[in-house]
């Protein structure tokens, strides 16, 4: 029988052996890195290891790294302390629920950011006053559809209003330059750990030079003062392990392209009408969203998942449920939103897994088109 094939790597990827054999080698001592005997030194220096090995993961500065419990902490606290928060309709619940008076720009129907609407909205924010934050994902973390961050740094600093951007989907599968980013005005950058193999439980928000973050959790002042709370010292050194296994994602993404693009011609060639939804626009290569007009998504999941294929239909963080998507919905696809799909592959996948899916899911497809 056929072992079953992950490809849910945007849901959480699978705990890199390296990051699971040195947290639990380093399991059985106290650690506490505020403290300051040795056994609080030596806790201390596996955080700032993992601190400077993320850094080096996302090319950014060591020192700009607060460690959190995962991208939705590090989100929640990025847009605090701004009067007025401009965001895009499809980012992450982790940013659209934090600040639900945000004002939400439209997205083309290939799920790119209206950078015309952006403009008019932050001419108008900056008429009527107020400390503004744009904050708009690298990576969606449905789609995989890479927005255009040069761009919208450059009107961000054409208005002088500080950016985020969820870069949870991007790490790991396109360059990340935080310094070179933090040159043209980015402010701050939500990572998570599980996301790259790493942890569940542990993320980062990055901070440029010379930024401040009010703090979301008050206490005893860990994290130089700007998030409290003992370090999670196990979760944080998977983190740093797992992105220093990561370092050669390269080696595994230069694969992907190949990979995406046989996947989608298979499926299209054998059914005309499955719609890859992000169309020609630019994406990252593991990601794949998929239009099934003949299938809702949670019988081609359920079934694919019978199959012995592991995808999702969207986002796996709100409620474990196969649901209409937000982010389908403002794409335009409307009432067929709860027909869309998505499979995400990474660094444990085989060119053989991606086919064996093509094969299973044009099966399950010309089934239902048939009734």
């Amino acid at each position: 029988m056929r072992q079953p094939v992950y490809l849910d790597y945007n849901a959480s990827a699978p705990l890199r052996p390296e990051a699971a054999e040195y947290m639990t080698s380093l399991m059985g001592p106290a650690r506490n890195p505020s403290s300051i005997h040795s056994f609080g030194r030596s806790s201390k220096l596996i955080m700032e290891t993992a601190r400077v090995e993320l850094a080096e993961l996302a090319g950014g500065d060591a020192s700009g790294f607060m460690f959190t419990s995962g991208g939705t902490e590090a989100n929640n606290t990025a847009l605090l302390g701004f009067e007025k928060v401009i965001t895009c309709m499809v980012e992450h619940d982790a940013v659209l629920a934090a600040r639900p008076d945000a004002h939400k720009i439209n997205v083309g129907n290939d799920g790119g950011i209206n950078l015309a609407e952006l403009d008019l909205a932050l001419q108008q924010a900056k008429n009527s006053g107020g400390e503004i934050l744009v904050s708009v994902m690298l990576v969606n973390n449905e789609t995989g559809r890479i927005q255009p961050i040069e761009k919208l740094l450059e009107m961000c600093q054409a208005y002088d209003v500080a950016f985020h951007s969820d870069m949870v989907q991007a790490l790991g599968k396109i360059p990340i330059k935080l310094d070179e980013w933090s040159r043209s005005g980015l402010t701050m950058a939500s990572f998570s750990a599980h996301k790259i193999g790493g942890p569940p439980g542990v993320g980062a928000l990055w901070i440029a030079p010379g930024r401040q973050v009010p703090q979301l959790l008050k206490g005893g002042g860990q994290e130089k003062g700007r998030r409290s709370g003992t370090e999670n010292i196990y979760g944080i050194a998977g983190f740093g392990a797992a992105a220093k296994s990561a370092s050669n994602w390269q080696d595994h993404a230069k694969l992907w392209p190949k990979w995406r693009s046989d996947f989608v011609s298979k499926l299209q060639q054998a059914c005309p009408d499955i719609v890859l939804t992000t169309k020609d626009a630019p994406c990252v290569d593991n990601t794949v969203s998929l239009l099934l007009p003949a299938v809702s998504a949670q019988i081609a999941v359920m079934s694919l998942d019978m199959d012995g294929f592991a995808i999702s239909s969207g986002a796996a963080c709100s409620s474990g449920k196969v649901q209409e998507s937000h982010v389908i919905k403002a794409m335009g696809f409307g009432s067929l939103s709860s027909h869309v799909i998505r499979i995400s592959f990474g660094w444990e996948n085989s060119q053989d897994d991606i086919s064996a899916l093509a094969d299973a899911l044009i099966a399950i497809y010309k089934r239902h088109q048939e009734k």
